[in-house]
């Protein structure tokens, strides 16, 4: 007999969660289920999967590693049968398992009450499992350790064995002429030698047969007859000790074996729980509300589990007060069909207690699910296509109560149209009085007529795209829609002729209802299409309004960071100023009586400048640029050189520092000092040396501007006995950066170098390291 849920593919889904069981019980259990329409199973079921999938998300799946079904072995014992080793491994393993299972759930911080409930369920046996373990391994071998006499024969039997190898070595040296070859076979447990067939009398000994090329005879020599015999007699020894502890500890099974079995029932059941559980995380899923109080039915972006992941169109489908019914309208090939088994598939997998591939879910308490889709034909029972539906129509309409589902595909098809459509409406109109939620896909005006004026008959339609004249799938509520035979049919190549003469017999028969229903459809389908367009463009620009803000934030911040940067720089500098200021108010403190008096203003007068400047750093209001005129000692702010002003021109000026003419502006140049270096003076060998900068900036320079520069910056570096200075380059292209690395490589004063670190400029700036005079380098 056909399955009634087989059109809904339920077992097909069944065997995708079953996949995700650990071991065949739990498969087997997940195959078995069906819908049941009990509220206290069903809740239950939906809980227990609810707590499984919050604790694989969290700590991934419960282990079932080493748990097998081990029931016919259990059985087995209970009756006072024997065990093999192998059987009894299998029981050891699978009664660890109730300790790992225990460990997982003291490791989770959920609660997760049902699941926890199951797991105080099991009965622990860890005395029979050490007992098996201590006898048989991993390899389901018994072990020396199993008994005393057990070892005991075994070392009998490896001492008889040395005996044996040694007195067939004893032969095969005294009748190496006899023998075929100088290696021993058994034959019949026992150990023989290979003689030659022609010497096979001359052998004391027995003959346990030749080889099949007649040249060679196996005999057991007289002097190993005795040993063999005691080989076998200790082997069967060995046999006999080893059954009896098979036995023994196949009694200490059947002693609990009732609950070694309620075990591997429990097993099972967490197996399928945590199945679907995986299932539910693999498919983005959720376990479905069940709702015990009204008819409302919620499936938000449901999916059919069967078809493609990348294919799949989700799709929101909702029944609620005051409509009771769904009457699903639409394009052939459209997906009415597909419709109408997602939503029939999804009520009877939450009566099943198995998740959906959804990521919301309330489905209603029915007390039956009936379903009539597809085309159930017999030639067998003499019933054709209509008369299959009718059959089923017939006892669907004498069951069905007000708490059931009934699921129809193309009602009232396969037979006349102005007979079906009276009998599609008769029939939806008597499961309307009876109180049942009908779920039906129709092609019929009729229908679609009597939908409109019900209040409880929600109308709805699959979208067809009339330009490529294909189904999208999409699921349309509230507007039912158009069968668009003839656009399909001149898809498929029927003659133009044909659908002419077709569209032409329809407009001929069409009542003024038929035309008005045609006119409101299309109405309500464009309206439709525009607020797609309209919620389409509106997501556009809340998207737009949405990257604009995060940009505006991203600018601010940027902007914060620019004004912090800066804020620093003028921090470092004022500080620079202050230790500069110290050291010429020490410098004026060990001054000796005999300084000139110009000298002592020159340090005044740079200490005025210094006090000016940090004033200006610390005033947020704008600074008047100084006055200059030719000949005045200036510094070239950027490059900390020192010069002479030789020529102006408005604010451009040429500066003659350290031999070269350099072309400035009157922003980036500074008042300056001009010191005089005298080598008797300790005042002023320390002023020379603290003129030197620690940087040299060659930011906007071409390479051919900036190399002699930088080779003029090392001279006075290594002059002044810096240890390492740092060339300020800037990021750009890395053009410049590539032009200064080239020249450090060549220049015969650099040590190393190496990019700017945090604090340092980064990749903006290098550090170079220099020879020290005396290194040896």
């Amino acid at each position: 007999m056909k399955d009634m849920y087989e059109p809904l593919e339920l077992h097909e889904v069944k065997e995708q969660v079953a996949k995700h069981a650990s071991f065949s019980l739990g498969k087997q259990l997940i195959r078995q289920m069906m819908p049941r329409f009990d509220a206290l199973w069903v809740r239950r079921e939906l809980a227990r999967v609810k707590e499984a999938y919050a604790l694989v998300v969290r700590f991934g799946n419960m282990p079932f590693g080493g748990i097998h079904d081990t029931r016919d072995s259990i059985e087995a014992a209970m009756k006072d049968m024997t065990l093999t080793p192998h059987e009894l491994r299998g029981i050891a393993d699978s009664t660890r398992g109730v300790e790992q299972v225990r460990k997982y759930m003291k490791a989770s911080d959920l609660e997760t009450p049902l699941i926890k409930e199951l797991c105080d369920s099991f009965a622990e046996h860890q005395q029979l499992a050490s007992s098996i373990d201590r006898c048989i391994s991993l390899n389901a071998e018994v072990l020396d350790s199993a008994s005393p006499a057990l070892k005991s024969i075994r070392k009998s039997i490896l001492s008889c064995n040395a005996d044996i190898s040694s007195e067939v070595q004893r032969f095969l040296s005294r009748n190496a002429s006899k023998l075929m070859d100088t290696i021993t076979t058994m034959r019949n447990n026992r150990t023989c030698v290979l003689v030659k067939i022609s010497e096979k009398n001359s052998v004391d000994g027995f003959v346990h047969g030749e080889s099949a090329s007649g040249q060679t005879a196996y005999v057991e020599p007289r002097s190993l007859l005795v040993l063999n015999n005691r080989l076998q007699t200790l082997k069967s020894q060995e046999q006999e000790e080893i059954t009896r502890i098979l036995f023994e500890l196949s009694q200490q099974v059947k002693s609990v074996g009732h609950e070694l079995l309620s075990n591997l029932e429990t097993f099972a059941l967490l197996d399928s729980i945590f199945a679907r559980g995986l299932w539910t995380k693999e498919m983005d899923g959720c376990i479905a509300e069940l709702n015990t109080k009204d008819d409302h039915l919620y499936l938000k972006t449901a999916r059919h589990p069967l078809i493609d992941p990348q294919k799949v169109v989700a799709n929101t489908y909702e029944i609620r007060s005051p409509h009771h019914s769904l009457l699903i309208t639409g394009s052939n090939t459209g997906g009415k069909t597909v419709t109408l088994k997602t939503i029939g598939l999804f009520v009877a997998l939450t009566m099943s207690g198995l998740p959906l591939s959804a990521e919301q879910a309330v489905v209603p308490l029915f007390d039956a699910l009936y379903v009539d889709i597809g085309d159930d034909q017999s030639i067998q029972e003499s019933l054709s296509t209509f008369s299959s539906h009718i059959s089923k129509m017939a006892d669907i309409c004498d069951h069905a109560t007000a708490r059931s589902l009934v699921l129809l595909d193309e009602l009232g098809s396969g037979t006349d149209p102005k007979e079906g459509e009276p009998l599609a409406v008769a029939v939806l109109d008597h499961l309307r009085a009876i109180g049942a939620m009908v779920i039906a896909t129709t092609h019929y005006s009729a229908l679609k007529t009597y939908g409109a004026d019900n209040e409880d008959i929600l109308l709805s339609s699959v979208e067809f795209d009339m330009e490529k004249m294909l189904p999208t799938y999409r699921y349309i509520e509230g507007i039912s829609g158009q069968s668009n035979a003839f656009e399909i049919a001149r898809r498929y190549g029927l003659k133009e002729s044909i659908i002419r003469f077709a569209r032409e017999r329809k407009e001929a028969d069409r009542s003024k209802a038929d035309i008005a229903m045609e006119k409101l459809e299309q109405s309500l389908m464009e309206n439709y299409e525009l607020k797609e367009k309209l919620a389409a463009r509106l997501k556009d620009v809340r998207q737009l309004q949405a990257d604009l803000e995060q940009e505006k934030k991203q600018l601010a911040q940027r902007r914060e960071e620019i004004l912090e940067t800066v804020r620093e720089d003028a921090r470092r500098q004022l500080e620079s100023s202050l230790e500069e200021a110290q050291d010429i108010i020490d410098e004026l403190k060990h001054m000796h009586s005999e300084a000139k008096p110009h000298e002592i203003s020159d340090r005044k007068a740079r200490l005025k400048q210094l006090s000016s400047m940090d004033d200006a750093e610390t005033d947020d209001t704008p600074q008047r640029l100084p006055s200059y005129q030719v000949g005045d000692y200036v510094k070239i702010s950027k490059l900390s050189y020192y010069g002479e002003i030789i020529s102006m021109n408005k604010d451009k000026v040429c500066v003659l520092a350290n031999g070269m003419k350099m072309n400035t502006t009157l922003q980036e140049i500074e008042p300056a000092v001009k010191q005089v270096q005298k080598t008797k003076k300790k005042g002023f060998a320390k002023a020379s040396v603290r003129s030197f900068s620690m940087e040299c900036n060659v930011i906007g320079m071409r390479v051919a501007e900036a190399l002699p520069i930088i080779d003029k910056y090392l001279d006075n570096a290594v002059l002044a006995k810096a240890n390492n200075v740092r060339i300020i380059h800037g990021m750009g292209t890395g053009a410049l950066r590539k032009g200064v690395h080239d020249f450090l490589k060549r220049n015969p004063r650099v040590e190393s170098f190496r990019m700017g670190g945090q604090g340092e400029g980064g990749l903006g700036a290098t550090v170079v390291v220099l020879k020290q005079k005396g290194s040896g380098k």
